[in-house]
């Protein structure tokens, strides 16, 4: 299990042993006022790397946020990048913005304060962990992780190089935060049995080869992928679609939507830096795949019964904005930072602060990782043992071989 904590301390920004205290690390200019005051005036210089479907999507709440200046884009396919940059000279009023070919020109540049990392899943990891050992901060797409490994990694790469680092489940408070004092207050009980309606597993990949588009650079899409032909589904960020569905670049649908829902219910129920210490296959004893956690909470990849997000409890049921309740008591639970509304907001109050945001790596990870499980235990259809503390699966050498990737050449990387 991951330990929470919300802020930084200069002791473990600085390795000082003497130092007790939450206080602001060193920071660039760009984010700096007077005697290492943070003024909040001050706007953090910005990249987006990855502009494609969700990249394009995001990309404005940093160029046309007054916290940052969203100076460039990067991305493999030129014509992506350039469309992108048209939008940002235009919300700009000039024509400033940098087109970066490569993300290593990107953490290159010492004015760069943050990135924006919006490719495909299976970038996420390397990208991440380059930009930590580069000095950056990260807002980083969901799912944020490809690999119970790289789960480990992205967050021991945060937590080496100090970074603020936000995974980007937005509806996780967004949509789901309202449920967390409802539930917590004990409203429907103990909670037994979580239900989330979610779509498929990952899958192989089979599509034939066509002809490459010009101005794309196919090998540094694929990167740490294992080399495959190029076809334009292949490479789509449609989201009804695309590469989303393969298991060479994300973990399906249940993975890309589990963000939000399993993110979601984990976060309600104040266990989102849990992990479940069972995974058992549709048809074991629930006609859902089930994962059980050591307090004995179930969660279900629930694939029928018109489930949104439904919470079990013994006195009661909450269904996703279906059911009215109130909380029974007050509840402390995790807010986005300084009363901001959304989590880009809470991402550049967390940078400017040197706080660690309500979507902290940690979270991200871990619930990636929960996704990455129920995948494995799809792919296996058989019970499975997970052992969080060894990160791999108990007696079983055919479940750990899914536990962590080999890069493709040259596109391997460590946090060292």
């Amino acid at each position: 299990m991951l330990k929470q904590q919300t802020g930084i301390s200069r002791r473990e920004f600085l390795g000082t042993a003497a130092s007790v205290c939450v206080l602001p690390m060193f920071l660039k200019s760009s984010v700096l006022g007077r005697e290492g005051y943070i003024s909040p005036s001050e706007r953090i210089v910005s990249v987006s790397i990855g502009v494609g479907n969700r990249g394009g999507d995001i990309i404005g709440g940093f160029a046309n946020n007054p916290n940052f200046q969203h100076i460039g884009v990067c991305d493999c396919y030129r014509q992506r990048a350039e469309r992108q940059k048209q939008r940002v000279d235009e919300w700009h009023k000039n024509k400033d913005t940098i087109i970066f070919e490569k993300y290593e020109d990107v953490l290159a540049r010492e004015n760069v304060d943050a990135v924006v990392v919006a490719t495909p899943d299976h970038w996420h990891t390397k990208i991440s962990v380059e930009a930590c050992k580069a000095g950056k901060d990260i807002y980083c797409e969901k799912p944020l992780t490809l690999t119970p490994q790289e789960s480990r990694l992205i967050v021991a790469a945060a937590r080496k190089y100090n970074r603020v680092c936000s995974s980007g489940s937005q509806r996780v408070m967004e949509d789901y935060g309202y449920m967390a004092p409802i539930i917590q207050s004990g409203a429907i009980g103990e909670v037994k049995e979580v239900y989330c309606g979610l779509g498929a597993p990952g899958r192989p990949c089979y599509l034939p080869e066509q002809p490459l588009p010009e101005g794309l650079d196919w090998d540094r899409w694929l990167g740490p992928a294992q080399y495959a032909p190029y076809h334009s589904e292949r490479m789509s960020g449609n989201y009804g679609g695309g590469w989303r569905n393969y298991e060479d670049y994300g973990n399906g649908f249940l993975a890309d939507w589990g963000a939000h829902k399993f993110g979601g219910s984990l976060y309600v129920l104040g266990m989102d830096l849990e992990e479940p210490v069972k995974i058992l296959p549709p048809g074991y004893d629930s006609e859902f795949l089930t994962l059980v956690f050591a307090n004995g909470v179930r969660f279900y990849h629930a694939t029928s019964g018109n489930h949104d997000i439904t919470i079990i409890g013994t006195e009661g049921e909450y269904r996703h904005h279906r059911t009215s309740l109130k909380p029974l008591k007050t509840v402390d639970v995790r807010r986005y930072h300084g009363g901001v509304g959304n989590i880009l907001e809470d991402f550049a109050y967390c940078v400017k602060h040197r706080l660690r945001p309500f979507q902290d790596f940690a979270y991200g990870a871990n619930t990636a990782l929960f996704c990455q499980l129920a995948n494995i235990g799809h792919k296996l259809n058989r019970p499975l043992e997970w052992d969080a503390k060894k990160t791999q699966f108990v007696n079983d050498d055919l479940a750990n071989r899914w536990v962590a990737r080999v890069p493709r050449s040259p596109y391997a990387f460590s946090i060292d």
